[in-house]
């Protein structure tokens, strides 16, 4: 996070690790790290709703809301409910999965969103990608 702006990157692989697509955004607006985790796991049920897949797991490094999500425990806050709404997104997929992940385990995401901080941009890609991100997911896959 740098001066009030955040970022949210959301990295589709396969099974053996290969990617096969993402996105990062810069949002400018002031939100919590829960709030921005969420907002990056709804684009991911998205985008894997998009590939077609049908067993996922998603992965977050932030803890609480990893915690949220599998815990299934009433929340009557707005960040509560929004979270029962993103639960019931995961009921199209026939095996979903929310698991948490520490941040060494996140150097591609946050390789991606130094990438479009830098170039003041937002970023799309599939797997004919740019040598800027192929230079931001290699080194994580060795």
């Amino acid at each position: 996070m740098a001066d009030g702006i955040m970022g949210i990157s959301v990295i589709a692989q396969d099974w053996k690790g290969f990617v096969l697509g993402g996105c990062t955004r810069v949002k400018r607006n002031h939100m919590s790290v829960e709030w921005a985790e969420l907002d990056a796991l709804i684009k991911g049920i998205t985008m894997a709703w998009s590939y077609n897949f049908d067993k996922i797991i998603f992965e977050s490094d932030c803890v609480s809301l990893a915690n949220c999500v599998r815990k299934n425990q009433e929340d009557i806050t707005i960040l509560g409910h929004k979270i029962k709404d993103t639960r019931g997104m995961l009921e199209i997929f026939t095996s979903a999965e929310v698991k948490w992940i520490g941040r060494n385990r996140n150097k591609v995401a946050d390789s991606l969103y130094n990438l479009v901080l830098s170039n003041h941009c937002n970023l799309n890609f599939s797997m004919e990608y740019l040598n800027d991100i192929h230079d931001c997911i290699i080194p994580d896959s060795l």
